[in-house]
């Protein structure tokens, strides 16, 4: 749910982006398309997340964990794109995107899993 939260407040930022563009330039903002990817990833995988909670009470704790830090990290990673459009080039960024993917795979599948098993 707080990624939800952070979804919808992100759009506010994302507003800012489109409409006042100087603003954003003074911010930092260097690329919109970021803000909308980060405020739309928020928005999925937050849903998806809770989605995926509803459908699997209690779930295994592995895929749970996986699940609720690779959500949030895969979506933050588009924030700093805003302002570093490059920073995807960086092989720390990488590595964290990386990490990111795995954790959110582990976790949906995990689910998926978990959820097959008790059908």
């Amino acid at each position: 749910m707080v990624e939800l939260a952070a979804g919808a407040l992100s759009g506010w930022v994302y507003t800012v982006a489109r409409t006042q563009p100087d603003l954003a330039a003074r911010l930092g903002i260097k690329s919109a398309a970021r803000v909308r990817q980060w405020h739309l990833d928020l928005a999925m995988l937050g849903t998806a997340t809770v989605a995926s909670g509803l459908a699997v009470p209690d779930p295994p704790r592995v895929a749970a964990t996986a699940l609720g830090i690779g959500a949030w990290t895969n979506a933050m990673a588009f924030l700093p794109l805003a302002f570093r459009p490059d920073l995807d080039q960086h092989p720390a960024f990488r590595a964290y995107a990386g990490a990111s993917f795995v954790l959110t795979t582990v976790g949906f599948v995990g689910m998926a899993a978990d959820a097959v098993r008790r059908a």
